[in-house]
């Protein structure tokens, strides 16, 4: 099953200008997070995208349980540790659950749609607080799914197990952060950024005036 993931969507978007590193983890909550956010400092990252809730909404007696008010602290506790004049920052909220496509492709009890909502509450309250840009992904696929309809409700259309994205939810993931950056961080929106190196149609004209081609040039 093709899955085209969002991480993938936007290391293409970046070539050439910036190395795209997946750090997410299968199965993380916002409680395992906080003691590795040290690590990302070795990478100087000029953009962030932190997105957490699905798995923290799982109900008691799950080891991926956590409460909403330590759900808060540990978002904040990642924000305070990053340096945000130096890296720019987006909160991405976790996609609204298909309840009914949930129930028709799992026999365990898990996340409840309360739940989820709790989780992306207070990301998007997290991200006024510290005035940071949020991706509101709940309410895009919500909404989505809403105007869609059907037996599930329209959640099959991002989703193929009510909280798992489907190649069209990645796809949908993707177009939310670009719009996001667009809107809040133009600086590093991909189509106006030069390259990292020459490009390929400057270097063939710049050889053959015999000009110098190590310096970065803007596609304009």
């Amino acid at each position: 099953m093709t899955k085209r993931g969002w991480v993938a969507q936007l290391s293409h978007a970046y070539i050439h200008l910036f190395d795209v590193i997946n750090r997410g983890y299968s199965r993380y909550t916002s409680r395992w997070m906080p003691p590795l956010v040290p690590m990302l400092s070795q990478w100087s990252p000029c953009l962030l995208v932190i997105q957490f809730g699905s798995n923290d909404a799982m109900p008691p007696p799950s080891t991926r349980h956590v409460p909403i008010a330590e759900f808060r602290r540990n978002i904040e506790q990642i924000l305070a540790s990053i340096e945000l004049s130096a890296t720019s920052v987006i909160l991405v909220t976790p996609p609204s659950l298909g309840v009914k496509l949930y129930e028709a492709t799992n026999d365990d009890v898990g996340q409840t749609f309360e739940s989820v909502k709790a989780c992306a509450d207070a990301v998007r309250e997290i991200a006024s607080a510290f005035s940071v840009p949020c991706a509101d992904l709940w309410t895009t696929v919500k909404e989505g799914a809403k105007e869609i309809g059907g037996e599930v409700d329209g959640y099959d259309a991002y989703s193929y197990d009510g909280v798992h994205l489907s190649a069209d939810g990645n796809d949908l993931l993707f177009d939310v952060l670009m719009r996001t950056i667009r809107l809040q961080h133009l600086h590093l929106d991909p189509d106006s950024m030069p390259f990292t190196v020459p490009y390929y149609r400057d270097v063939d004209a710049a050889l053959a005036d015999g000009m110098d081609v190590t310096k970065p040039v803007s596609r304009e």
